[in-house]
């Protein structure tokens, strides 16, 4: 009985090795990435190169080396799809997934509509920033079109996608239109939702086509002279802004006409959408907190009302309660419920806006 286990042992473990050579792995850079605000000349997994912008702090560094928003797009007959992938160690968020922070989302196109495939799952340990992961198996005979997306909160290092040994695999353009940058907090970069396409830039963009980039810096988005800096000297057709969760009154107040004017300025003609930041649900209950919300809210928004009134091509839009009282993981951060709820209310006031450019 002992020979007979250990003989199915060492069959079992042949099969696995004669299941792994049939795979051969690709580099995800030579298939292209896509979704930068600016392409880097030190990583092809880096939204933007903060070096030409003096001022910024070490976590706003650390974050322009995220793959939030990046993607692969490509074309394979491959009856299973896999991937490796490294990044660099770093603490587990409490209030996001493995998945969203350091792991993969694949969708296939079907019927010409985006479907969710599989995931690559990670470990929530630090130390095991190492995976290859089989995502999905047992594919129908054809080509099938596939977006890869990048993990949201780690700094990747390589990324492989494995197929049949003698299957083909090429990289395809963006499937998205135009070029939407859309900058702010944490809720623009991502948490809390359950994995990476799942972020609202990434739904907008699968939604409508557009292609939406995620600009977004948890706790960073202040209108800081140096993303000010950095957003004007972009090439994009059209900017949203999640732009009043992170800064102060005082900063609002001394910062916001000055970041408008210098958009304007430098992007002319080009629409400039700014949305209310959604109210923390906790403060309702804490007197002090909800007062001192509601004080910035309102100050945003008067200060924004007369800013679109002044320049044609700024837009204000504002949905109050937009989560819900269930919508989200921590009373800030949008779960996947809160996320479909700020679309189904953002979304189409910011397509028909684009729609007036021609962004559609």
């Amino acid at each position: 009985m002992k020979k007979t286990f250990l003989t199915l042992l060492a069959i079992v473990a042949l099969a696995a090795v004669a299941t792994a050579q049939e795979l051969r792995y690709v580099d995800a850079v030579d298939l292209g990435i896509h979704g930068h605000t600016k392409k880097s000349d030190i990583s092809p997994f880096y939204r933007f190169d903060h070096t030409p912008y003096e001022g910024f702090n070490k976590t706003i560094i650390s974050y322009s080396k995220e793959p939030v928003g990046l993607y692969v797009a490509f074309k394979t007959n491959s009856s299973q799809i896999s991937a490796s992938w490294e990044w660099k160690p770093r603490r587990m968020g409490d209030n996001i997934t493995g998945i969203l922070q350091a792991g993969l989302d694949l969708y296939i196109k079907e019927n010409g509509k985006w479907k969710f495939a599989a995931v690559g799952r990670v470990s929530t340990l630090p130390e095991n920033n190492k995976r290859t992961r089989s995502l999905i198996k047992n594919l129908d005979e054809g080509e099938k079109e596939c977006l890869l997306y990048l993990p949201c909160w780690c700094e990747l290092t390589k990324l492989e996608i494995g197929i049949d040994e003698g299957a083909t695999i090429k990289g395809l353009p963006s499937p998205f239109r135009h070029k939407v940058i859309v900058h702010g907090s944490s809720i623009t970069h991502g948490a809390s939702a359950s994995r990476p396409a799942m972020t609202y830039p990434a739904l907008m963009s699968r939604n409508l086509g557009i292609n939406f980039i995620n600009f977004g810096f948890s706790g960073q988005c202040k209108m800081q002279p140096q993303f000010l800096e950095f957003l004007k000297s972009c090439e994009a057709d059209a900017f949203v802004f999640d732009a009043f969760s992170n800064p102060s009154e005082k900063q609002i107040v001394e910062r916001l006409e000055n970041f408008v004017a210098e958009l304007v300025k430098a992007h002319p003609g080009k629409p400039l959408i700014f949305i209310q930041s959604p109210i923390d649900q906790d403060s309702k209950f804490d007197t002090k907190k909800y007062a001192s919300r509601m004080s910035l809210t309102a100050t945003a928004a008067k200060m924004m009302k007369r800013l679109e009134k002044q320049y044609k091509d700024v837009y204000f839009l504002a949905v109050p309660d937009v989560l819900g009282t269930d919508g989200t993981i921590d009373n800030s951060h949008p779960t996947d419920v809160g996320f479909d709820r700020f679309i189904k209310a953002y979304q189409p006031k910011i397509a028909k806006i684009l729609k007036k450019y021609g962004i559609k």
